[in-house]
C-alpha cells in the first residue's frame, strides 16, 4: 500500500462529500438549478411563496415555517441565476449554492467574518450576527438585461 500524504485524506473526503452533495441535490432550487427545483423546495420546506415578475425574470420569495426567507430568482429560460436569504439562522448553503458550495466553503474557512466571493463567474455575500443573517449569491453573466446586482437581495 502507498504512503499516506498528510492532509491528503481529509481533502479527498471533503471532495467526495461535496461531489456527493452536488449529485444528490439535483432537485433543490440551487443556484444554477431550474424552475422545477424551486417548486420542489416549496414543498420540501412547507414554505409559503410569493411570486413577483421582474421584467424577464421571476422572483420566488419563500417564507419557511421558522420565519426564514429564501429568494430564488429565475430567468425566462428557467435558470436560477440568483438566490438571497435572511433570517435568524443561516440557510443550508449546500442546498442553496449547489455546485458553488465548494467555493463558499473555502471562502468561509479563509475569512474571519462573513463570506465575500467576487469574481466574473460568481458573487457570494453572506453576513450578519446571531439571529440576524442575510446574504445573496448570483451568477453575474446570467443577470437578465434589466436587472442589476443591486436588485438581488
Amino acid at each position: 500500500m502507498g504512503e499516506v500524504v498528510p492532509g491528503l485524506l481529509p481533502n479527498r473526503l471533503l471532495l467526495t462529500a461535496l461531489l456527493g452533495a452536488s449529485l444528490c441535490s439535483a432537485a433543490w432550487g440551487r443556484l444554477g438549478g431550474d424552475l422545477a427545483s424551486v417548486q420542489a423546495d416549496q414543498q420540501a420546506w412547507a414554505a409559503s411563496v410569493v411570486q413577483t415578475r421582474l421584467g424577464s425574470a421571476t422572483l420566488y420569495a419563500q417564507t419557511l415555517p421558522n420565519g426564514q426567507v429564501v429568494r430564488q430568482y429565475v430567468d425566462a429560460a428557467g435558470l436560477v441565476f440568483a438566490v438571497g436569504w435572511e433570517g435568524h439562522v443561516l440557510p443550508d448553503f449546500e442546498r442553496l449554492l449547489g455546485p458553488h458550495f465548494a467555493t463558499y466553503a473555502v471562502a468561509q474557512r479563509q475569512q474571519r467574518r462573513g463570506v465575500s466571493v467576487q469574481n466574473a463567474d460568481l458573487v457570494i455575500e453572506s453576513g450578519g450576527m446571531m439571529r440576524s443573517f442575510a446574504g445573496r449569491a448570483y451568477l453575474p453573466a446570467h443577470l437578465p438585461a434589466k436587472l442589476t446586482a443591486l436588485d438581488i437581495r
